[in-house]
């Protein structure tokens, strides 16, 4: 019987053999034009063990071009990828500036074509709650701005000043429906389509106008801007535009109901107004401002150092007091 190793040594014997008389041949085929019977045979016996081997061979070279293609490409996607993401995100920044480019050259022609005078602003909050009721603005009476001051756009009005902080000032907008505003049709201009414009709570977004006579002449489309009655907003200040007009529950009356001129959920820069008459804050009154700010501020803490009861004593008082007033709505 054979050993392993005795095996082993054929085999290799038998592969040196072949070696070598495929060698022989390949340098004596050189000068003949045919192979001896010997040489066919060999060749006969050898060629599928080498086509075996070179297809063999031939598919590992293409898995292996194959797989570093596919690592190359996908590198080269991610870099893309990258690239795209840069350039989307350039895009949408080059388009945030050239919309804001787009507004600032609306607000400023409409400032050089207002009879008003105009400070800029820019919202910097508005309450999530009540987000058609109040919005924040960047100047306050340290920047001339006092109480009750109409903020407008180029596209129309907004709303007052409720209260000024030294570089800040809260806005009540004009769809809040505690508040109203006197208002006229632009066209007419008659004194019976004089009515008030308030916050429709039915249609947030939306003003109502209301006490308007059964004579006005108010149509679908009409414009109505503000009369000027009240002194808190100068006349023909745009405030929307009419889309409904009805008869109220008894019927005696019309109201109207107003899509507002303003886009409060876009609202991002605004105008302050001086109103006829008025000046923005002087020196002197800024320095009263201050005063009152900082006995507020003292007031604060001492409130901080009341006891709770007295504290729920008081804001009992305080909510007695706000729900009989509550419908007392200022005419503005």
């Amino acid at each position: 019987m054979l050993t392993p190793m005795y095996k082993k040594k054929k085999i290799i014997t038998i592969l040196l053999i072949l070696f070598f008389l495929i060698v022989l041949m390949s340098l004596t085929n050189r000068e003949r034009d045919r192979l001896t019977i010997v040489e066919d045979i060999i060749i006969s016996a050898v060629s599928p063990f080498q086509n075996a081997v070179f297809t063999a061979s031939a598919q590992v070279r293409d898995f292996v071009e194959l797989l570093q293609e596919y690592q190359y490409l996908a590198k080269e996607n991610n870099r893309l990828t990258e690239t795209l993401g840069n350039y989307k995100g350039i895009s949408n920044e080059m388009e945030e500036i050239k919309q804001e480019n787009k507004r600032l050259r609306e607000m400023l022609d409409f400032k050089d074509r207002s009879d008003h005078t105009l400070m800029p602003a820019k919202v910097i909050a508005r309450d999530p709650s009540n987000w058609f009721n109040t919005i924040i603005i960047n100047k306050g009476y340290k920047d001339g701005v006092s109480k009750d001051m109409a903020i407008i756009t180029n596209e129309g009005l907004v709303g007052n000043v409720l209260s000024v902080s030294r570089h800040a000032s809260k806005v009540l907008l004009l769809t809040d429906s505690l508040r109203a505003v006197s208002g006229t049709v632009q066209e007419s201009r008659e004194m019976g389509t004089i009515g008030f414009v308030e916050g429709f709570v039915d249609e947030p977004g939306y003003c109502r106008m209301v006490n308007i006579s059964q004579d006005a002449e108010i149509n679908d489309g009409d414009v109505v801007v503000s009369s000027g009655l009240g002194g808190v907003f100068p006349p023909g200040l745009v405030i929307g535009e009419v889309i409904e007009v009805g008869q109220d529950e008894y019927g005696l009356l019309k109201y109207a109901l107003i899509k507002p001129a303003v886009s409060f959920n876009r609202l991002e820069e605004v105008f302050v107004v001086k109103s006829a008459g008025d000046e923005f804050l002087s020196e002197k009154e800024i320095e009263h401002y201050e005063e009152e700010f900082s006995q507020e501020e003292e007031w604060e803490e001492h409130e901080s150092e009341i006891p709770v009861e007295e504290e729920i004593e008081r804001e009992e008082m305080e909510n007695g007091y706000l729900e009989e007033s509550i419908d007392n709505r200022r005419i503005e």
